[in-house]
């Protein structure tokens, strides 16, 4: 029997982007969770220090399917070129998370 290799099926919910899309740093899980840091790694996979904050653009370079930590991405951040890599739950698609934009509307 030969090697069969299935199609990459990302876990349910799993945030999916493509390269060249521009994203926003998600510094919270859920919505009652206080603004922290996302993990970054450099290219080797080591844990490096995070300089980017909740909300800030950008780029999506290239992905990574299947790590531990589900699918990882290469990102660029727009305002100064600086490249790091980050699991896909702390990256979004709006700038302002939908639970802030929610209470902003309701005052």
């Amino acid at each position: 029997m030969g090697y069969r290799s299935s199609p990459f099926q990302p876990a349910k919910n799993e945030f999916i982007v493509g390269v060249g899309w521009h994203v926003y740093v998600n510094g919270s899980l859920t919505p009652d969770q206080a603004r922290r840091p996302a993990p970054m790694t450099n290219g080797g996979g080591h844990p490096v220090a995070n300089e980017l904050a909740d909300g800030q653009e950008v780029e999506i370079l290239s992905w990574k399917p299947r790590s531990h930590d589900g699918v990882l991405y290469q990102i660029r951040r727009l305002s100064d070129g600086s490249e790091w890599w980050v699991a896909a739950k702390h990256l979004r698609r709006d700038q302002i998370r939908k639970t802030d934009v929610s209470v902003a509307q309701s005052r």
